[in-house]
């Protein structure tokens, strides 16, 4: 069996009222339309005759359910709808509190986040942010889905009472819309127990294939489900290990928001919007790491770690120069014009296009590498399961981690330094013995694999398996998320005639088939325009 939802239940009309009914017709019909409706297709679609028309919608339009546009000669809701709506809630607006909650989710993931409640024995949409991605989820608001397919509706299946629940699933075969769809009730009602137990719901191509979706539900003060939120997305980027990372923070987040409708705290919401990352120029890279913006020579210098080789994009002509030892690059430093490379088998320098190499070996335990404004260059050295980061005259900071990526303020002032497997960012101050945790982020965000400063002083994190980068605020929240077409984004600089350019590189090796197919500029060297 196969079928697509519906918009809007069948209705029945009721003895004795035939004109009301043939009012709500219009409505509907109205409602559902994209843009405006003329009276030649509402005529089409009723097959009532005009003069009927005109008095009914006449009196619906005074009552300001409907409004008549005389530019384009088309009727579309009315403004009495948005004064009804705010009243559909009793107490605190479901809407109004879950917003916030769900812009958060949006910029944390890049995926589309939702709000539904289930009606008639289906879950309809009541509001969403758009993800980020120009292929992403884009369900229409008002639209009504089945709860057995869904994670919103599975979610709010497994917290009703179980007689409710038993009404609902019944006992006959379900709906099926995709190959995965769940048609047996027994097997439902196995599903909804785990659902349950873990607190929210997966739908893994169960309505529509090739997308993915994670829920959890809403409950009142009672423990009755009365909303849902979701984030969906196309399974290549919501794989299934970041569904299961993902599903914990949707839980929590449908818990801030109960909690917040029975008069707990409220999160500050943050924004993101800035145009997509698109590609620079030169080769695929393996591995592509650590670029640095070349001012005297207007040119963006980057890695493949597993090449090895340097890749070189000036204002005319791309070059790639090959390194002349193999193994796997540890670290890079660009400092007054020249290119510090360390290799298993020691260190080369590229400078005025020409490469050398120095007795100095590179550690095996080197991590990462950052430039302070005075020239000199610090390390991140691993030590067990923590690492050191020290200066050439032998200052030195110990963390319980493994930091991989660094970066100075522009006064020299503070050292950033990021634990990807933590995700966690340290701020390190000059003077300062201890460092201070700066800020966390959530792993379905993606890993901190590496960090850069803007012009502004803010600090920007690349969001490995996150398909993005984002800009975090003095709190050490993230406040801005740009989506990237690539899921594994390695490294930052900021450069340009301006400053303005933010080069990002990606790695595609460990990438499934599935997801390069989906993100063909993996490895490639990005920029993003601020």
């Amino acid at each position: 069996m196969s079928g697509e939802w519906s918009e809007k239940p069948e209705k029945e009309t009721v003895k004795g009222a035939a004109l009301i009914d043939k009012a709500f017709q219009l409505i509907d019909i109205v409602g559902a339309a994209p843009g405006h409706v003329s009276i030649p297709q509402l005529a089409r679609e009723t097959g009532w005759a005009r003069p009927t028309l005109y008095r009914i919608l006449s009196a619906i339009t005074a009552n300001g359910y409907l409004r008549l546009d005389p530019v384009a000669q088309g009727y579309t809701l009315g403004y009495r709808f948005l004064e009804l709506a705010q009243n559909v809630w009793s107490g605190p607006d479901l809407a109004a509190i879950a917003s916030g909650e769900l812009r958060r989710l949006r910029d944390m993931t890049g995926e589309t986040a939702y709000l539904a409640v289930p009606h008639d024995g289906a879950m309809m949409a009541l509001g969403k942010f758009e993800g980020t991605h120009p292929v992403r989820s884009a369900a229409r608001l008002g639209i009504r889905k089945p709860l057995h397919c869904t994670s919103q509706g599975k979610a709010i299946l497994a917290f009703l009472p179980e007689a409710e629940m038993e009404r609902l699933v019944g006992d006959q075969e379900l709906e099926r819309f995709t190959a995965n769809t769940i048609i047996q009730p027994g097997h439902l009602k196995l599903h909804l127990a785990i659902v349950r137990h873990r607190g929210y719901a997966i739908e893994d191509e169960e309505i529509i294939a090739g997308n993915r979706c994670v829920g959890a539900a809403i409950l009142d003060q009672s423990g009755k489900p009365v909303a849902a939120i979701s984030v969906a997305g196309p399974v290549w980027r919501l794989t299934n290990q970041r569904v299961e990372q993902l599903g914990p923070e949707i839980a929590l987040v449908a818990r801030n928001i109960s909690a917040q409708m029975r008069g707990g705290g409220e999160h500050v919401a943050v924004t993101s919007g800035h145009p997509m990352a698109h590609p620079k120029a030169g080769k695929l890279a393996f591995y592509g790491s650590d670029p640095v913006w070349d001012q005297a020579q207007q040119s963006v210098l980057w890695i493949d770690r597993l090449g090895p080789a340097v890749f070189e994009a000036g204002p005319v002509a791309f070059k790639s120069h090959s390194l002349p030892q193999d193994g796997p690059v540890r670290a890079v430093s660009f400092v007054n014009g020249a290119l510090h490379v360390w290799l298993p088998g020691g260190k080369t320098i590229l400078s005025g296009g020409k490469i050398s190499t120095s007795g100095e070996r590179a550690e095996i335990d080197l991590l990462a590498t950052a430039v302070h404004p005075s020239g000199a260059i610090w390390r991140s050295i691993r030590e067990g399961d923590g690492s050191r980061i020290e200066s050439p005259d032998g200052n030195s900071w110990s963390l319980n981690g493994q930091v991989v990526a660094l970066a100075w303020t522009s006064d020299g002032s503070s050292l950033f330094a990021a634990d990807a497997q933590k995700g966690t960012i340290y701020s390190l101050q000059s003077g300062a013995k201890a460092p201070r945790v700066f800020g966390r982020i959530a792993r379905v965000s993606g890993e901190p694999r590496a960090i850069a400063i803007d012009p502004g002083g803010r600090l920007w994190v690349a969001l490995y398996d996150g398909w993005s980068v984002a800009r975090m605020s003095g709190e050490g929240e993230i406040e801005h998320v740009a989506a990237l077409p690539v899921p594994r984004p390695t490294g930052l600089a900021f450069g340009g005639e301006d400053n303005r350019s933010l080069f990002i590189t990606s790695a595609r090796v460990g990438l499934a088939r599935e997801v390069l197919d989906n993100a063909p500029l993996s490895g490639q060297l990005l920029v993003h325009r601020l």
